[in-house]
């Protein structure tokens, strides 16, 4: 029966362990309703970007609804991955927590390693906050600084970010995997410029090393239609391009720059001068105390043995009496 037990129960708990709710219960006065699987945009590219589990729910308050949904990734990355590939062509950037865009209907939050998409309603800065609070193995992480070199003037919520051959088919199918070489640790953004009709792809790949960089150059010179610039460890490709002057006024606005962080001491307690001084005048006092203690502990226990009426050589004071025999002649 034991063993039927375990048999049985085991199940049930891995089970309820695994479907961890990741919306609360309650959100202010709004109350969850009963949860649903949650719809995944582009599954196979979203588990490239590292998807662990996703939930639906709708909450109510006084006759008032709205659809919430969670993705939780195994990282910033993906988090910051997947919000660039959600996003509503009309959405717009708002600022109040993380990464924000909301248009009329949809307001879409990443943070940390997670993404929030309310559907019908707009959630305040401390709504917000609770959910964050309670989301389930919320982690942060800093993420990539690669998107900070796409050239401004990109078209509206173009920026995807490439993090293996899955999105890099998804996303630019002209250059092939093994030319982007991600066994190399390989990250790409990719965002588009001009006209409709008239686009220009750009790509920039970020390597590890330089030397990976200039090999990979070469690999990118022999894609159809590319023009490939190389800046540090970053590969510039443009595709599509209407002329080469485009390509080029383009690829000339990607520039790498190298950020140096010098290691600055912080003073601590040890370099206060006050401190010092502070911690000196505490030794004094301790040395003052010790001295105090043993001279009375030392006198008392002089004054105990003379009243217990123990005497000996040691504590006799021989006196030889030289006022009394200045007349005597030696």
């Amino acid at each position: 029966m034991r063993r039927l037990f375990v048999f049985l129960i085991t199940p049930a708990l891995f089970g309820a362990f695994l479907s961890a709710a990741l919306l609360p219960d309650t959100i202010g006065h709004w109350q969850k309703g009963e949860s649903g699987a949650a719809k995944i945009p582009d599954q196979t590219v979203w588990e490239e970007y590292g998807l662990q589990e996703s939930e639906s729910t709708p909450y109510s308050d006084a006759g008032k609804k709205f659809v919430l949904t969670a993705y939780r990734f195994s990282d910033g990355t993906g988090a910051m991955s997947a919000f660039d590939q959600l996003r509503p062509v009309d959405a717009k950037p708002i600022k109040i927590m993380g990464m924000t865009v909301q248009n009329e209907t949809t307001q879409i939050v990443s943070a940390g390693n997670f993404i929030f998409v309310a559907e019908g309603y707009r959630l305040l800065p401390e709504e917000l906050s609770h959910l964050f609070a309670t989301a389930p193995k919320y982690a942060r992480s800093p993420l990539p600084t690669l998107p900070k070199y796409l050239p401004a003037g990109a078209g509206l919520n173009s920026e995807r970010y490439i993090t293996g051959p899955v999105s890099l088919a998804r996303f630019a199918p002209a250059i092939p995997p093994s030319t982007a070489a991600f066994r190399f640790s390989a990250e790409g953004v990719l965002a588009k410029y001009g006209p409709e009709g008239k686009e220009t792809t750009l790509v920039i790949f970020s390597y590890p090393t330089m030397e990976m960089a200039r090999d990979r150059t070469v690999a990118f010179s022999q894609v159809p239609g590319a023009i490939v610039k190389r800046s540090g460890p970053l590969v510039a490709i443009t595709l599509g391009a209407p002329t080469a002057d485009d390509a080029e006024k383009l690829l000339a606005q990607v520039k790498f720059s190298a950020d140096i962080t010098v290691p600055h001491q912080l003073p601590g307690l040890k370099d206060n001068p006050g401190n010092l001084l502070w911690n000196v005048a505490i030794l004094c006092g301790v040395l003052v105390a010790l001295c105090l203690t043993s001279g009375l502990a030392f006198g008392g226990l002089r004054y105990l043995f003379r009243r217990s009426g123990e005497h000996g050589d040691e504590n006799e004071m021989i006196s030889l009496h030289i006022s009394d025999r200045r007349g005597e002649k030696l």
